[in-house]
């Protein structure tokens, strides 16, 4: 079973001294936060005010337990605040799971998946979430996770060092270690199957997490300025002696991510494109072909199967020392999945462009650049149509939309985009227009922002939407609007439950209510709701 490889970024800051507690840590009201459109109610929200400052929150995304960031209210005395609490609230009942005081200079938490981590200094630490107790310590950071496995790898805490190390997560034991990479980080990483993690970096390391073995394929995927160092340097040692002030580069410019996106085929054969080299590489490591790529035009590329035919769009553009860079020139290319044999390769004319996102429709390779469409044939490489699109000062276009945008039909119905123009194409643009256009290119229509609905979380029972981030529309599963609600875009929904946040507390809304008629109670709460401010 193949499994795609994901981090969860979400991260919390926090000591590791921590004491159980009942007392309860906010204070808790109803407030008024919109109406519902079935009955005319007005629809309440849990508010839980908290001490201080609400900095960051973190949800595993199926159970009840919330983990709040609180930060200490600003003293006069200080630049800043570092100090505050870790809570984990079990939101069914709002009480206190356990608390922990906060250093934010010192620690940090991280949930990945099931598990959360606490780290300090050069340790870190799984944490019960039931209890907040530390199950086991050990000293690498996570990079990645197998939760079927059970196996965490990851490299040392605060430091540069580059052996990877592999945890079974029940007990923090280390099963592991090699060597891996990490300079430039990874590139992409893909479970090949129940046990094998492929890594892209320098290549490809493939590696058994329950063992540590493997194989490695070496790629060149950075290219070093070693030459305009040298130049730098002769000059600059030159000059110094004639001014008696030397400054001297110790290092070399670097472009880096000269590699596509790692490809798997129906036979679990690799297919990964670097700077120079495009190769297939079987479940063993063994190299089943390779062709040559022309090294001074190719950069950032992806790649994509279609049959029997691999596709190489090779983007132009590369990390130069960090940050972005166009690099060589975009192209756009095909392959024999069998042999890698080259079926043509067609050099684009935007030298001094990117290729910002791109599509395949049937036959038809859509490109997009900054201020323009153009469409090749799959089959041989050839230029079908380009088209300028009328574009605002400032705008440019962005990527190409698949589904969950919406717009007003009337009242009582709000209707996707897809469902209008289904065998059209939506391209949004940086400014959130978006052109639906044909497959020949020819604008239908363009939609302004603001009559755009965009979908912003939803679970097959409810779905929010809003073209502001402030004032959201709540759809039944027919995209019928059953409610409006202000909150935050900072946001989850959890079956009938949603919560926002913002600086001061969390809000619950039971969605539930968005059905229910009002009663005597409601009614009079709806009357003098008038008169009370809601969420703002």
């Amino acid at each position: 079973m193949k499994r795609i490889f994901f981090f969860i970024l979400a991260t919390s800051v926090f000591g590791i001294t921590f004491g159980q507690t009942t007392t309860q840590l906010f204070s808790i009201a109803d407030s008024t936060v919109g109406v519902s459109h079935v009955t005319g109610a007005p629809v309440t929200a849990t508010r839980c005010v908290v001490p201080g400052s609400l900095s960051g929150w973190h949800w595993d995304g199926f159970s009840d337990y919330l983990l709040l960031e609180l930060r200490d209210q600003y003293n006069h005395n200080l630049s800043s605040i570092n100090s505050g609490t870790l809570a984990m609230v079990d939101m069914t009942n709002k009480e206190l799971k356990w608390t922990r005081p906060v250093n934010y200079n010192s620690s940090e938490v991280r949930l990945q998946g099931n598990y959360c981590f606490l780290s300090e200094k050069k340790k870190n630490f799984r944490i019960d979430p039931e209890t907040g107790n530390v199950m086991w310590e050990n000293r690498n950071e996570f990079y990645f996770i197998d939760p079927l496995l059970g196996i965490g790898i990851g490299y040392p805490l605060r430091s540069l060092s580059n052996k990877l190390t592999a945890v079974d997560l029940s007990n923090g034991r280390e099963l592991w270690e090699k060597k891996i990479n990490r300079t430039s980080g990874w590139d992409d990483a893909y479970m090949l199957n129940d046990s094998t993690l492929l890594i892209s970096v320098d290549g490809i390391s493939a590696i058994n997490l329950t063992n540590g073995k493997g194989w490695t394929y070496k790629a060149g995927t950075t290219k070093k300025e070693v030459g305009k160092m040298i130049g730098f340097n002769v000059i600059n040692i030159i000059l110094g002696l004639i001014f008696d002030q030397y400054a001297l580069q110790t290092q070399p410019d670097v472009y880096s991510e000269m590699v596509s996106n790692m490809l798997i085929d129906p036979n679990e054969n690799t297919i990964l494109a670097s700077k120079d080299m495009i190769s297939g590489i079987d479940p063993s490591g063994e190299v089943v072909w390779s062709s040559p790529l022309p090294e001074r035009i190719t950069s950032k590329s992806s790649l994509f199967l279609l049959d029997s035919m691999i596709y190489m769009i090779n983007r132009g553009y590369a990390q130069y020392n960090g940050g972005f860079s166009l690099t060589g020139e975009p192209y756009f290319a095909s392959f024999d999945l069998h042999s890698g044999r080259q079926l043509f390769l067609t050099v684009l004319p935007e030298v001094n462009d990117f290729i910002h996102n791109f599509q395949v429709v049937n036959d038809i390779l859509f490109l997009v650049f900054e201020n323009k469409v153009a469409t090749y044939s799959i089959v041989d490489g050839t230029l079908i149509t380009e088209e300028v699109l009328g574009l605002e000062d400032g705008e440019a276009l962005d990527f190409f939309a698949e589904s969950q945008i919406y717009r007003k039909e009337n009242d009582h119905f709000y209707k996707e985009l897809l469902s209008d123009f289904s065998t059209h194409n939506f391209l949004m643009t940086t400014e959130g227009r978006v052109f639906v256009l044909t497959d020949d290119l020819e604008t239908v229509m363009v939609y302004e922002k603001q009559d755009l609905y965009h979908k912003i979380t939803g679970n097959g029972q409810y779905a929010l939407i809003s073209n502001n981030d402030t004032d959201f529309i709540v759809l039944d599963n027919s995209d019928i609007p059953i409610g409006s609600l202000k909150a935050t875009d900072n946001l989850f929904l959890n079956n009938e439950k949603l919560c926002f946040f913002d600086k001061e507390s969390f809000w619950e809304v039971d969605l539930h209510q968005l059905y229910q008629s009002p009663n005597l109670w409601q009614a009079i709460f709806r009357n003098l709701s008038k008169f009370t401010p809601a969420f703002n």
